[in-house]
């Protein structure tokens, strides 16, 4: 459980031969060995590349693109959400990853299911079984799924070329959930207190997600503000924990 040291390094070249800036930190086991870093002093506009490396083995080589200030006549983003590990491969992650001109991808929420498999979607003859393989409900639970989902290939692929703005939706903690609960947690069959599970739904989501943690609001904050230019202002919100109250249940 000791800390990893990772260097990391960005530059404006896709083999890196020129470093813009680059710098050394720990991945810690408080965050799940998690490593991330917000690099400041980048222009704007521009396509940057990244790697980091740790215990003698490089990660391949990562795209980015910083926001532009000024003017700017068109801006094209990809979107994604509801992508269920073991309902069938994630194609068009892999598609979202060969768009060349994309600024970033906005991915709407429910970027892990936490059901078991055979609760919604069957795995096993995709080899896609989750884990662990039950409902997930804490902190190590939420985390060994979302290292499984970065496993995915095309998943991977997505991130390595294309920044993502991320926020989250009920999956990422339980069904239908709201501020108070969800339709899907059950403390009488030995699913602990909301509050609990909520925060650990929370933790690994800053652990594992790119999204910085807010000054003030910590891991309770995923609403924020993304200016671009004198295109367009992108407001990102928080319909689900933060601003739902529970909501009514279905009559059918």
């Amino acid at each position: 459980n000791r800390s990893v040291p990772v260097f990391w390094m960005i530059g404006e070249d896709p083999d890196l031969n020129k470093v813009t800036r680059w710098g050394l930190g720990l991945a810690q086991p408080a965050q799940d060995f998690t490593f991330k870093v917000d690099v400041g002093g980048l222009n704007p506009d521009t396509t940057y590349y990244y790697s980091f490396w740790a215990e003698g083995v490089s990660s391949d080589i990562g795209r980015t693109r910083t926001l532009p200030v000024e003017s700017v006549d068109r801006m094209r983003f990809a979107v994604a959400s509801c992508a269920n590990y073991p309902a069938g491969y994630f194609n068009v992650y892999g598609m979202i990853a060969r768009q060349d001109d994309l600024y970033a991808v906005l991915h709407l929420g429910d970027y892990i299911y936490e059901y078991a498999n055979g609760t919604y979607g069957d795995g096993t003859d995709l080899d896609r079984v989750p884990e662990p393989d039950k409902e997930i409900v804490t902190l190590s639970d939420y985390r060994t799924r979302y290292a499984q989902y970065k496993t995915d290939p095309q998943l991977q692929a997505a991130h390595r070329r294309h920044p993502f703005i991320a926020v989250w939706d009920d999956h990422e903690f339980t069904d239908d959930a709201w501020t108070g609960g969800a339709l899907n947690h059950n403390p009488e069959e030995g699913e602990g207190e909301w509050s609990e599970r909520r925060a650990a739904a929370q933790q690994a989501y800053f652990e594992w997600m790119p999204i910085r943690e807010n000054s003030t609001g910590g891991q309770n904050q995923v609403y924020r503000h993304f200016a671009c230019g004198d295109l367009l202002d992108l407001f990102i919100v928080d319909t689900r924990i933060t601003g739902r109250e529970e909501q009514a249940l279905d009559p059918l």
